[in-house]
């Protein structure tokens, strides 16, 4: 895993700079070393909220899905570092 936190911040900062296509790649891998890591433990919470955010960040790349929630974390870290 790239976050060994099971943290979004963690891993935007490892993989910012990179291209679209590897942020996706590389967030398809965490999420399912996350989901793994939640089927293991019985659901640790931190994996469970990594593995969400992830895939909000996947959704966000593939499609530009936005959150209904202005002041989503995750949002603002996409903004922040690939665009609006």
């Amino acid at each position: 895993m790239i976050s060994d936190r099971c943290s979004i911040v963690e891993f935007v900062e490892s993989v910012k700079g990179k291209s679209a296509w590897d942020v996706i790649s590389l967030a398809v891998e965490e999420a399912t070393s996350s989901d793994r890591l939640i089927y293991r433990s019985g659901g640790w919470e931190a994996a469970q909220r990594n593995s969400q955010h992830l895939k909000q960040v996947i959704n966000l790349f593939r499609y530009e899905t936005k959150s209904k929630r202005h002041n989503d974390r995750v949002h603002q870290l996409y903004t922040q570092h690939w665009g609006p």
